[in-house]
């Protein structure tokens, strides 16, 4: 399950959630500058995971970054 309340409060959003442009724009900003590129995952050996609940637990819950596919 994915929370939308906490997945902004994670990335620092607190802009309009309308659908447009200013909106996408910011969403990104945020996300970038607020989860940071991690590859650990790889080194340690774990399965690289896109399912969205798996998602949401490595970079919300466990406030880690995300690889280059998350």
């Amino acid at each position: 399950m994915v929370d939308r309340s906490a997945s902004l409060a994670r990335i620092g959003y607190q802009g309009l959630l309308v659908p447009s442009i200013e909106t996408l724009r910011g969403l990104h900003l945020s996300h970038v500058l607020a989860v940071p590129f991690e590859n650990l995952d790889i080194h340690l050996g774990h399965l690289i995971s896109l399912d969205p609940s798996v998602l949401f637990r490595t970079i919300v819950i466990n406030r880690r970054g995300g690889y280059c596919f998350d």
